[in-house]
Formats: structure tokens, C-alpha cells, sequence
């Protein structure tokens, strides 16, 4: 079985430890990256199969940090997942990654276990 690749892109502290023991526990590889500028470079060299964007981050926000990775050739179709407390931008992203790929913190993990396994699989599958 190949190993699933999710890349976090969170400058949280807590909430990146969070979704890593959550992954983590059912079976996915874990690349973390604390900042937009970091989180592009890290998928140009990883190519994850999914990334977790949080919005509100240092340098670059995730809105941006979503564009220059739908311009990119090889990241383009990777599933993102958005993050954020941020709820008016939110409402803004569904056209551009899909409303159940949006997650309002708090987020329910059991949910976003459920999607990233509908969009990726699930490693012991």
C-alpha cells in the first residue's frame, strides 16, 4: 500500500499538532509547513496527495497561497482542504474548492477524516 501524503499548512501551533496526530493515527504521511512561501515549496517538492490550507497565515494568506497552487502544473488538481475561522472568506472559496471541502474551525475531525478519505483513500484500505 502506498503511503497518502497530506501536507498541513498551518501556522497554529496547536491546531497543526492536532491534525498530525489525527492523520497520523489513521495511517497518513504528515508534511507540515508554518507559512504560505514555505507550504508551495514544501508541495513542489513533496507533491502531497491533499493539503490542509488554514487562511489566515504569516506572509502569505491561503487565498493566495490557493491561487499560486491551481497555477502550478503539478499541484493543480491536489485536493485542498480549507481551514479557517475566518468565515467570511470562506463563503468566497466554495466555488473554487468545493463546500465540502471547507472546514470552519472548530472543525468536526471525524468529518474531515471522512472527506480526506473520500477524496484520497484511506491508507489501510
Amino acid at each position: 500500500m502506498e503511503n497518502r501524503t497530506v501536507l498541513l499548512l498551518e501556522d497554529d501551533r496547536s491546531v497543526r499538532q492536532l491534525l498530525r496526530v489525527l492523520l497520523e493515527t489513521e495511517g497518513y504521511g504528515i508534511i507540515e509547513a508554518v507559512d504560505g512561501f514555505d507550504g508551495i515549496a514544501k508541495a513542489e517538492q513533496e507533491l502531497p496527495d491533499l493539503m490542509i490550507l488554514d487562511l489566515m497565515m504569516p506572509g502569505m494568506d491561503g487565498e493566495t497561497v490557493l491561487s499560486a497552487l491551481r497555477e502550478h502544473p503539478k499541484l493543480q488538481s491536489v485536493p485542498v482542504l480549507v481551514v479557517s475561522g475566518k468565515y467570511d472568506s470562506l463563503e468566497t472559496l466554495k466555488d473554487r474548492v468545493g463546500e465540502a471541502n471547507i472546514f470552519p474551525k472548530p472543525f468536526e475531525p471525524s468529518r474531515m477524516l471522512d472527506r480526506i478519505g473520500e477524496l484520497i483513500g484511506h491508507p489501510y484500505d
